[in-house]
């Protein structure tokens, strides 16, 4: 299964001094255990810290060599929709570790090996292209989640890019916010290396293929992920459209903070 969304070459090329090979090895061997053991867990979400799915996807992250950073503030509320910038798969774990979430995404990822599995387990809310009875669907599904104080979670660029841009944001899926008043969480993220610098090599965008970014990923010796929460953004006088492209300024203005703080 490939990404879809443009690309830069610098994109591929994994940081100096690639983890060793039996590191890599043991790594993979701890990911494969660690899934098995997804399935004797409770998978229904909940909306507290003693989440056991959020500790799942905890481990796994330091399984793979991802250390994960947070700024900002968690909103006092529950019911949310998250929204943040797209590079990686690792976007997934890293937001459903921090959050009992569930995510939308486009039903192509159901059939993705490994990560399609996982996404279904987890209570992935799948959405079908241009199909308005699945983007429906979609939203009732959603709504239903929001009514028990669950976040939902979307990535608004509908695509992935190498996190040095953002796309605009699609206004879709906002109208959980103004229908319910619920308020949307910006969300940022940025990859870098334990020195600092942005990191390319994890960013899964354009022609790339899902088990290619993650042996790239593996070949790192450690991951730095850093996520910034935004104040939240509410829907009271706004429509979708204005709250769509609010939401988009608070992810760049939280992306410019996390690259000028290094």
């Amino acid at each position: 299964m490939t990404a879809t969304s443009r690309d830069k070459a610098s994109s591929r090329h994994p940081s100096s001094g690639a983890t060793p090979v039996s590191v890599r090895i043991g790594r993979i061997l701890s990911a494969l255990w660690h899934i098995l053991r997804l399935f004797s867990l409770d998978l229904s979400p909940h909306p507290d810290t003693t989440d056991p799915l959020s500790r799942w996807f905890d481990t796994f992250l330091s399984i793979l060599g991802v250390e994960v950073k947070v700024s900002g503030e968690r909103p006092p509320v529950s019911a949310f929709l998250i929204v943040a910038n797209h590079i990686s798969w690792l976007d997934i774990l890293v937001l459903r570790s921090l959050f009992p979430t569930i995510f939308i995404a486009k039903e192509e990822v159901a059939r993705w090996p490994v990560v399609g599995t996982i996404a279904r387990k987890v209570g992935t809310i799948f959405i079908g292209r241009n199909s308005l009875s699945s983007f429906r669907e979609t939203l009732s599904a959603s709504r239903s989640f929001l009514s028990r104080n669950i976040p939902i979670t979307v990535f608004p660029e509908g695509t992935t890019t190498p996190g040095d841009y953002l796309l605009p944001f699609k206004t879709g899926v906002f109208i959980l916010c103004t229908e319910t008043g619920i308020p949307a969480l910006p969300v940022s993220i940025r990859y870098e290396s334990p020195e600092g610098p942005r990191l390319t090599s994890v960013s899964y965008t354009g022609k790339d293929r899902l088990l290619s970014s993650f042996l790239r990923t593996l070949r790192e010796p450690r991951v730095v992920v850093r996520v910034h929460l935004s104040l939240p953004v509410f829907p009271e006088g706004r429509d979708r459209r204005t709250l769509a492209e609010a939401s988009q300024e608070a992810v760049a203005n939280g992306l410019a903070k996390l690259s000028s703080s290094r």
